[in-house]
Protein backbone atom coordinates (compact mmCIF):
# COMPACT_ATOMS: atom_id res chain seq x y z
CA UNK A 1 0.00 0.00 0.00
CA UNK A 2 1.63 3.72 0.02
CA UNK A 3 0.91 5.18 3.73
CA UNK A 4 4.45 4.85 4.21
CA UNK A 5 7.23 7.77 3.77
CA UNK A 6 9.94 7.29 1.78
CA UNK A 7 11.94 9.10 4.32
CA UNK A 8 11.86 6.71 6.86
CA UNK A 9 11.82 2.99 5.13
CA UNK A 10 14.20 0.84 6.27
CA UNK A 11 16.12 -0.38 3.04
CA UNK A 12 15.83 2.48 0.51
CA UNK A 13 13.95 5.11 -0.67
CA UNK A 14 10.92 3.48 -2.84
CA UNK A 15 7.41 4.62 -2.03
CA UNK A 16 5.61 7.70 -0.62
CA UNK A 17 6.34 9.82 2.14
CA UNK A 18 3.50 11.21 3.68
CA UNK A 19 3.02 14.76 5.40
CA UNK A 20 -0.80 15.31 6.99
CA UNK A 21 -2.39 17.00 8.31
CA UNK A 22 -2.70 15.64 11.75
CA UNK A 23 -4.13 18.36 13.81
CA UNK A 24 -1.56 20.61 13.45
CA UNK A 25 -0.85 22.74 16.42
CA UNK A 26 -1.77 22.84 19.49
CA UNK A 27 -1.67 24.07 22.93
CA UNK A 28 -5.30 23.40 23.29
CA UNK A 29 -4.69 19.30 23.30
CA UNK A 30 -5.79 17.19 25.66
CA UNK A 31 -3.10 14.46 26.16
CA UNK A 32 -3.41 10.71 27.71
CA UNK A 33 -1.10 8.62 28.78
CA UNK A 34 -1.46 5.04 29.87
CA UNK A 35 -5.31 4.59 30.73
CA UNK A 36 -8.24 1.98 30.48
CA UNK A 37 -11.18 2.58 28.19
CA UNK A 38 -13.96 0.17 29.58
CA UNK A 39 -14.47 -2.73 26.93
CA UNK A 40 -11.77 -4.19 25.20
CA UNK A 41 -8.89 -2.23 26.80
CA UNK A 42 -6.31 0.16 25.34
CA UNK A 43 -2.60 -0.06 23.63
CA UNK A 44 -0.72 1.91 26.46
CA UNK A 45 2.86 3.47 26.23
CA UNK A 46 1.63 6.12 23.55
CA UNK A 47 -0.23 9.62 24.44
CA UNK A 48 -3.59 10.02 22.63
CA UNK A 49 -4.33 14.37 22.15
CA UNK A 50 -7.33 15.88 21.04
CA UNK A 51 -7.75 19.31 19.75
CA UNK A 52 -4.90 20.78 17.85
CA UNK A 53 -1.60 19.26 17.48
CA UNK A 54 1.71 21.03 16.80
CA UNK A 55 3.82 18.98 14.73
CA UNK A 56 7.62 18.56 14.99
CA UNK A 57 9.81 21.49 13.14
CA UNK A 58 10.65 19.63 9.65
CA UNK A 59 8.68 16.45 10.49
CA UNK A 60 6.33 14.84 7.99
CA UNK A 61 2.55 14.95 10.11
CA UNK A 62 -0.36 13.13 9.12
CA UNK A 63 -3.29 15.50 7.45
CA UNK A 64 -6.54 14.42 5.93
CA UNK A 65 -5.91 13.80 2.31
CA UNK A 66 -3.01 11.29 3.63
CA UNK A 67 -5.53 9.11 5.90
CA UNK A 68 -7.96 8.87 3.49
CA UNK A 69 -5.29 7.28 1.17
CA UNK A 70 -4.45 4.85 3.78
CA UNK A 71 -8.34 4.16 4.53
CA UNK A 72 -8.61 3.40 0.75
CA UNK A 73 -5.32 1.15 1.02
CA UNK A 74 -6.08 -1.10 3.82
CA UNK A 75 -9.97 -1.16 2.34
CA UNK A 76 -8.49 -3.01 -0.82
CA UNK A 77 -5.88 -4.97 1.18
CA UNK A 78 -7.54 -6.45 4.43
CA UNK A 79 -10.68 -6.67 4.27
CA UNK A 80 -12.23 -10.04 4.52
CA UNK A 81 -8.78 -11.19 6.07
CA UNK A 82 -8.39 -12.67 9.82
CA UNK A 83 -5.82 -11.64 12.23
CA UNK A 84 -3.76 -14.61 12.98
CA UNK A 85 -1.04 -13.13 15.23
CA UNK A 86 -0.41 -9.35 16.43
CA UNK A 87 3.04 -8.35 18.21
CA UNK A 88 4.35 -5.76 20.39
CA UNK A 89 1.37 -5.10 21.80
CA UNK A 90 0.06 -7.85 24.40
CA UNK A 91 -2.98 -5.73 25.91
CA UNK A 92 -4.54 -6.37 22.48
CA UNK A 93 -3.74 -10.27 22.01
CA UNK A 94 -6.92 -11.40 23.31
CA UNK A 95 -8.75 -8.93 21.64
CA UNK A 96 -7.54 -8.80 18.27
CA UNK A 97 -6.16 -12.86 17.38
CA UNK A 98 -8.21 -14.32 15.17
CA UNK A 99 -10.37 -11.70 14.47
CA UNK A 100 -11.80 -10.95 10.50
CA UNK A 101 -11.91 -7.61 9.80
CA UNK A 102 -15.43 -6.61 8.20
CA UNK A 103 -14.77 -3.16 7.35
CA UNK A 104 -12.00 -0.05 7.54
CA UNK A 105 -13.33 3.34 7.69
CA UNK A 106 -12.27 6.74 8.86
CA UNK A 107 -13.40 9.57 11.30
CA UNK A 108 -11.19 12.22 10.72
CA UNK A 109 -7.74 11.33 10.96
CA UNK A 110 -8.43 8.23 12.90
CA UNK A 111 -8.64 4.87 10.90
CA UNK A 112 -11.37 2.40 11.77
CA UNK A 113 -11.21 -1.18 11.34
CA UNK A 114 -14.74 -3.04 11.85
CA UNK A 115 -14.36 -6.63 13.44
CA UNK A 116 -16.49 -9.82 13.04
CA UNK A 117 -17.11 -9.67 16.90
CA UNK A 118 -19.13 -6.43 16.94
CA UNK A 119 -15.86 -4.09 17.98
CA UNK A 120 -13.50 -2.18 16.88
CA UNK A 121 -9.95 -1.93 16.62
CA UNK A 122 -9.16 1.78 16.34
CA UNK A 123 -5.82 3.43 15.09
CA UNK A 124 -5.40 7.51 16.07
CA UNK A 125 -2.68 8.40 13.73
CA UNK A 126 0.11 10.48 15.59
CA UNK A 127 2.13 13.69 14.54
CA UNK A 128 4.14 11.27 12.19
CA UNK A 129 2.59 8.11 12.05
CA UNK A 130 1.92 5.98 8.69
CA UNK A 131 0.80 1.83 8.17
CA UNK A 132 3.25 -0.15 5.85
CA UNK A 133 2.03 -3.48 3.78
CA UNK A 134 4.90 -6.19 4.37
CA UNK A 135 5.49 -9.47 4.16
CA UNK A 136 4.35 -11.68 7.53
CA UNK A 137 8.31 -12.42 7.86
CA UNK A 138 10.09 -8.38 7.25
CA UNK A 139 11.61 -7.42 9.92
CA UNK A 140 9.78 -4.64 11.99
CA UNK A 141 11.95 -1.13 11.88
CA UNK A 142 12.43 0.65 14.79
CA UNK A 143 9.75 3.12 14.53
CA UNK A 144 7.17 0.33 14.25
CA UNK A 145 4.73 0.23 17.25
CA UNK A 146 2.63 -2.67 16.13
CA UNK A 147 2.80 -5.70 13.99
CA UNK A 148 -0.74 -7.44 12.55
CA UNK A 149 0.10 -10.94 10.42
CA UNK A 150 -3.09 -12.38 8.56
CA UNK A 151 -3.97 -16.09 7.78
CA UNK A 152 -3.28 -15.77 4.21
CA UNK A 153 -0.12 -14.12 4.39
CA UNK A 154 1.69 -10.70 4.53
CA UNK A 155 1.23 -8.16 7.93
CA UNK A 156 0.22 -4.74 9.21
CA UNK A 157 3.62 -2.88 10.46
CA UNK A 158 2.11 0.50 11.83
CA UNK A 159 4.85 3.30 12.54
CA UNK A 160 4.64 6.00 15.09
CA UNK A 161 7.94 8.06 15.33
CA UNK A 162 6.49 10.17 17.61
CA UNK A 163 4.35 8.49 19.66
CA UNK A 164 1.59 10.59 19.39
CA UNK A 165 -0.68 7.64 18.08
CA UNK A 166 -2.66 5.25 19.88
CA UNK A 167 -4.78 2.53 19.10
CA UNK A 168 -7.72 0.87 21.10
CA UNK A 169 -10.14 -1.95 20.82
CA UNK A 170 -13.61 -0.64 21.68
CA UNK A 171 -17.09 -2.32 21.74
CA UNK A 172 -18.87 -0.09 19.12
CA UNK A 173 -21.38 1.34 21.42
CA UNK A 174 -17.86 2.53 23.34
CA UNK A 175 -16.91 4.79 20.09
CA UNK A 176 -18.76 7.43 21.25
CA UNK A 177 -16.59 7.97 24.57
CA UNK A 178 -13.42 8.77 22.12
CA UNK A 179 -12.71 12.25 21.86
CA UNK A 180 -11.14 12.02 18.84
CA UNK A 181 -13.62 10.21 17.30
CA UNK A 182 -15.60 13.61 17.98
CA UNK A 183 -12.83 16.61 17.40
CA UNK A 184 -15.90 19.28 17.08
CA UNK A 185 -15.07 20.52 13.24
CA UNK A 186 -16.75 19.21 9.95
CA UNK A 187 -14.72 16.53 7.97
CA UNK A 188 -14.31 18.37 4.67
CA UNK A 189 -14.41 15.28 2.87
CA UNK A 190 -17.94 14.55 4.59
CA UNK A 191 -21.27 15.10 2.90
CA UNK A 192 -21.78 17.11 6.27
CA UNK A 193 -19.16 19.74 4.61
CA UNK A 194 -21.62 22.85 3.15
CA UNK A 195 -20.78 26.14 2.62
CA UNK A 196 -23.69 27.19 4.80
CA UNK A 197 -21.83 25.16 7.80
CA UNK A 198 -18.45 26.58 7.19
CA UNK A 199 -19.27 29.88 6.41
CA UNK A 200 -21.07 29.93 9.94
CA UNK A 201 -18.11 28.47 11.79
CA UNK A 202 -15.82 31.28 10.06
CA UNK A 203 -18.12 34.03 11.41
CA UNK A 204 -18.08 32.35 14.83
CA UNK A 205 -13.81 32.23 15.14
CA UNK A 206 -13.40 35.36 14.13
CA UNK A 207 -9.96 35.05 13.70
CA UNK A 208 -7.23 35.09 10.77
CA UNK A 209 -8.05 33.44 8.17
CA UNK A 210 -4.71 30.72 8.29
CA UNK A 211 -5.64 29.88 12.09
CA UNK A 212 -9.45 29.09 11.69
CA UNK A 213 -8.41 26.57 8.90
CA UNK A 214 -5.98 24.55 11.05
CA UNK A 215 -8.25 24.39 14.03
CA UNK A 216 -9.87 21.24 14.29
CA UNK A 217 -12.87 22.87 15.97
CA UNK A 218 -13.51 24.36 12.39
CA UNK A 219 -12.31 21.60 9.74
CA UNK A 220 -11.19 18.09 10.89
CA UNK A 221 -7.40 17.40 9.74
CA UNK A 222 -6.85 20.40 7.40
CA UNK A 223 -3.10 20.83 8.64
CA UNK A 224 -0.60 23.12 7.92
CA UNK A 225 0.47 22.06 4.30
CA UNK A 226 -3.47 21.92 3.14
CA UNK A 227 -3.97 25.13 4.46
CA UNK A 228 -1.51 27.57 2.36
CA UNK A 229 -2.63 25.27 -0.87
CA UNK A 230 -6.22 26.11 0.00
CA UNK A 231 -5.46 30.09 0.55
CA UNK A 232 -3.64 30.03 -2.49
CA UNK A 233 -6.42 28.51 -5.01
CA UNK A 234 -8.90 30.75 -3.39
CA UNK A 235 -6.51 33.74 -3.69
CA UNK A 236 -6.85 34.91 -0.46
CA UNK A 237 -4.66 36.22 2.30
CA UNK A 238 -4.06 33.79 5.73
CA UNK A 239 -4.09 37.22 7.42
CA UNK A 240 -8.02 38.08 6.69
CA UNK A 241 -9.99 37.88 9.41
CA UNK A 242 -12.00 35.17 9.18
CA UNK A 243 -15.49 36.95 9.99
CA UNK A 244 -15.26 39.80 7.14
CA UNK A 245 -15.60 37.57 4.36
CA UNK A 246 -18.13 38.35 1.64
CA UNK A 247 -20.34 35.61 0.17
CA UNK A 248 -18.45 35.00 -2.69
CA UNK A 249 -15.03 34.65 -0.77
CA UNK A 250 -16.59 32.49 1.29
CA UNK A 251 -17.92 30.37 -1.54
CA UNK A 252 -14.52 30.38 -3.12
CA UNK A 253 -12.76 29.47 -0.59
CA UNK A 254 -15.20 26.36 0.57
CA UNK A 255 -14.46 25.09 -3.60
CA UNK A 256 -11.24 25.45 -2.62
CA UNK A 257 -11.42 23.26 0.41
CA UNK A 258 -12.83 20.61 -1.53
CA UNK A 259 -10.60 20.77 -4.96
CA UNK A 260 -7.49 20.68 -3.15
CA UNK A 261 -7.90 18.05 -0.69
CA UNK A 262 -9.96 15.66 -3.54
CA UNK A 263 -6.85 16.18 -5.57
CA UNK A 264 -4.57 15.65 -3.04
CA UNK A 265 -6.33 12.19 -2.40
CA UNK A 266 -6.24 11.29 -6.17
CA UNK A 267 -2.45 11.82 -6.22
CA UNK A 268 -1.67 9.76 -3.23
CA UNK A 269 -1.52 12.50 -0.66
CA UNK A 270 2.23 14.94 -0.24
CA UNK A 271 5.53 13.22 -1.06
CA UNK A 272 8.60 14.01 0.70
CA UNK A 273 9.77 16.39 -2.27
CA UNK A 274 6.88 18.17 -1.74
CA UNK A 275 7.42 18.18 2.25
CA UNK A 276 10.77 20.15 1.80
CA UNK A 277 9.85 22.28 -0.82
CA UNK A 278 11.56 20.71 -3.82
CA UNK A 279 10.68 22.07 -7.13
CA UNK A 280 12.38 19.63 -9.63
CA UNK A 281 10.23 16.64 -7.88
CA UNK A 282 7.00 18.28 -6.15
CA UNK A 283 3.70 17.54 -8.13
CA UNK A 284 1.86 19.93 -9.27
CA UNK A 285 -0.94 20.36 -6.50
CA UNK A 286 1.61 22.05 -3.71
CA UNK A 287 1.94 25.12 -4.88
CA UNK A 288 3.11 27.07 -1.93
CA UNK A 289 3.95 25.12 0.66
CA UNK A 290 7.75 25.63 2.06
CA UNK A 291 8.18 26.68 -1.47
CA UNK A 292 9.79 30.67 -0.46
CA UNK A 293 11.55 32.46 -2.51
CA UNK A 294 10.93 30.21 -5.66
CA UNK A 295 8.19 31.52 -8.19
CA UNK A 296 4.28 31.26 -7.49
CA UNK A 297 3.43 28.89 -10.32
CA UNK A 298 0.06 31.66 -11.16
CA UNK A 299 2.04 35.32 -11.24
CA UNK A 300 5.77 34.13 -11.36
CA UNK A 301 5.92 36.42 -7.88
CA UNK A 302 8.38 34.93 -5.14
CA UNK A 303 6.93 33.24 -2.65
CA UNK A 304 6.74 34.50 0.94
CA UNK A 305 6.53 33.09 4.42
CA UNK A 306 5.98 34.46 7.80
CA UNK A 307 4.08 33.75 11.39
CA UNK A 308 0.29 34.38 11.10
CA UNK A 309 -0.67 34.21 14.90
CA UNK A 310 2.23 32.28 15.63
CA UNK A 311 2.01 29.69 12.63
CA UNK A 312 4.30 29.83 9.49
CA UNK A 313 2.32 30.21 6.66
CA UNK A 314 3.83 30.00 3.04
CA UNK A 315 1.69 32.31 0.80
CA UNK A 316 2.01 34.60 -2.49
CA UNK A 317 2.08 38.78 -1.87
CA UNK A 318 0.91 39.48 -5.11
CA UNK A 319 -1.86 36.41 -5.58
CA UNK A 320 -3.55 36.54 -2.31
CA UNK A 321 -5.34 39.50 -1.02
Amino acid sequence: MRSRPRAHQEGGRTGRSRRGGAPSAGRRGITRGRHTVRGRGVVAGVAARVGRRRPLEGVLVTQLPEVEVARKSLEREIVGKRIKSHRNRPELYRALDGRKIDAVSRRGTALLLDLDDDCTFVLLMGEHSWIASETASASPGRSVQMVTTFTTGGALHYHDVTKTGAMLVLADTELASVPELTPGGVDPLADTFTWQAFNQKLVEWARPLRNVLTDFQVLVGLGDTYADEVLWTAGLSGARPSQRLSAQEVRRLYRSVLEVLHEAVKQGGATEAEAEGDEEESDPFINVYRRAGQACRRCRTPIRHEKIGGELSYFCPACQT
